[in-house]
């Protein structure tokens, strides 16, 4: 088992407040031995829902009803907000899709581009939705694939366990 704990952001864009997410980060290294990763989401949607917390979304939330995929690529946002240097990066994809849904070709780009945005050499999938490509591709540009079957439990979800090391938000 790791001595460290590891809290994970995933979704951290330029629509999020990022004020607020170091606040949550100064917080983390003070009360915890952890390490803390950021899955860094470079193509976002514009959000202007007149709501302070919504606003920081990556994508509208009525894209969560939506069947087709291909709606999560109408963005117009680019950008990857600044970081505090004491955090590791992630890719979280290009585009905030459901890789499973996506050819060999369209992961490559997006596992490779995200990451490379983000100088990162770990992949989150978004949505925590991967398969054997997404897997094949990571493997094969030396990117650590992080899983969600590999023990990770939500914050906003599950139970607090003092000796549970992988959390994300």
């Amino acid at each position: 088992m790791s001595k460290y704990m590891t809290f994970r952001f995933d979704d951290i864009c330029i629509n999020t407040d990022m004020e607020l997410v170091q606040k949550m980060t100064d917080y983390l290294f003070e009360k915890f031995n952890c390490k803390i990763i950021y899955g860094i989401s470079p193509l976002v949607s514009k959000m202007d829902t007149g709501d302070r917390l919504k606003n920081q979304r990556i994508f509208p939330e009525i894209l969560n009803a939506m069947s087709d995929h291909r709606y999560f690529f109408k963005v117009d946002k680019c950008g990857v907000p600044k970081t505090d240097p004491r955090v590791i990066l992630a890719g979280h994809g290009i585009v905030h899709v459901d890789h499973r849904l996506l050819s060999y070709e369209a992961q490559e780009l997006s596992i490779i581009t995200s990451c490379s945005l983000a100088k990162a050499l770990i992949f989150i999938p978004p949505f925590n939705k991967w398969n054997k490509d997404t897997e094949d591709i990571c493997a094969e540009n030396g990117i650590s694939l992080f899983k969600f079957e590999d023990g990770w439990l939500c914050c906003e979800h599950n139970e607090y366990k003092k000796n549970h090391r992988q959390w994300y938000l």
